[in-house]
């Protein structure tokens, strides 16, 4: 089995640095749980199908984190629904109706079938969100620049107000790698600069162990801290995927992973149904009622009280911060849309499960992922 990961000798058992790739640092350690992690993800990519595996090893490589944990993601849910007794039929299936395409077409062992969409909620604002994908844009861009003989260092200050001029970027800096010496003389050189509707990225480089033709470009990325707003991470994520495939054959489902620390199975109820609140009013006799209600905002419910919404939305399966270290300790949450227009059908799936009982939700417990794709509870730990 050929490893997507570099042949290399591993001796640093410290953690990562803060302002390291996560690709970078697991693909660099010498620590004994990095290297189970890496045998799992060379066999869970063998075991992937070829047609696909090469688009999603190059985003699981990717310098940069977001694209990593998405791809890491869909690796994970897809070899997920296997080890629950479901049949991944296609993988981005074509539909009649629209280019788009969701992740994967699936069966379970009933042989009902329902398409399945995988998403990362960052709980960013739109304006940071969009800031973020044009610097990713540059990143990427340069993470892409060939550098056979040396590792970029960057380091990123501000955020980018408009798009930056990727072409002329890369021109400029494989003129600089061009110019760079072999060896350690490089870590010597002045470091290139680039700066551009409010961000500047400075990069320097470091000699390759050997020369990689393939690899990609950077080895360090340091960036802008942002400071997340859980309200805002699961609600847009959810609404901009519940529509997004139109009206569909089969049940829909969408996976989610927040990535906020505050992102808990509340917050998940909240944007879905809307948020928890207290109602007061006057009885016939002037007597106080209390009624806890939820408020008309959320996917599944509102504008107007009592509105269904988004119903071809049929269910929502919720992760929180899945990575490739931790995945063995999380669970789920699978909360079914009371009025979808395609229910979900009884899945199996072994998370939480908030469970459709007449108008009310009964919450069933349900276990952790190392049970669910059968691995020991320690895992990546002995």
């Amino acid at each position: 089995m050929t490893s997507i990961f570099d042949d290399i000798e591993r001796t640093d058992t410290k953690p990562r640095p803060a302002d390291e790739a996560r690709f970078a640092y697991l693909n660099r350690s010498g620590r004994a749980e990095a290297a189970r992690v890496r045998a799992k993800i060379d066999e869970w990519f063998a075991a992937y199908p070829e047609t696909h595996r090469a688009a999603l090893i190059a985003r699981f490589r990717s310098a940069i984190d977001v694209q990593h944990h998405s791809a890491f993601l869909e690796l994970f849910i897809y070899h997920f629904l296997l080890a629950r007794g479901c049949k991944v039929i296609e993988i981005e299936p074509k539909l009649e109706h629209t280019e788009k395409s969701p992740d994967f077409f699936v069966e379970n062992d009933k042989q009902q079938r329902f398409y399945v969409e995988v998403v990362q909620a960052s709980g960013l604002s739109n304006q940071e969100a969009s800031a973020q994908a044009r610097l990713s844009t540059a990143l990427a861009a340069i993470d892409d620049t060939p550098s056979p003989l040396h590792f970029l260092d960057l380091k990123v200050t501000g955020q980018p107000a408009q798009p930056l001029s990727t072409k002329k970027l890369r021109t400029a800096l494989k003129s600089w790698i061009a110019s760079l010496p072999e060896g350690e003389g490089a870590k010597k050189v002045a470091p290139f600069v680039h700066e551009e509707h409010e961000a500047k990225i400075l990069i320097t480089a470091w000699p390759r162990n050997k020369p990689d033709q393939s690899g990609k470009a950077i080895g360090i990325q340091r960036t802008p801290v942002i400071q997340v707003n859980p309200s805002q991470e699961i609600f847009p994520a959810l609404k901009g995927k519940a529509g997004r495939y139109g009206k569909l054959d089969h049940p829909y489902l969408v996976v989610i992973n927040g990535l906020s620390m505050n992102h808990d199975e509340t917050a998940v109820l909240d944007a879905l149904l809307g948020k928890e609140a207290v109602r007061l009013s006057k009885g016939p006799n002037g007597e106080e009622i209390v009624q806890q209600i939820r408020e008309p905002n959320g996917v599944w419910h509102g504008p107007r009280e009592g509105e269904a919404r988004n119903t071809r939305l049929s269910g929502v399966l919720a992760l929180k911060q899945v990575d490739p270290w931790n995945f063995a300790s999380k669970t789920g949450l699978l909360v079914p849309n009371p009025r979808a227009e395609k229910p979900l059908p009884q899945l199996g799936l072994g998370t939480n499960e908030m469970v459709i009982s007449g108008d009310k939700y009964l919450r069933k417990e349900g276990k952790q992922m190392h049970e669910l794709v059968g691995l020991p509870a320690p895992w990546p730990e002995e």
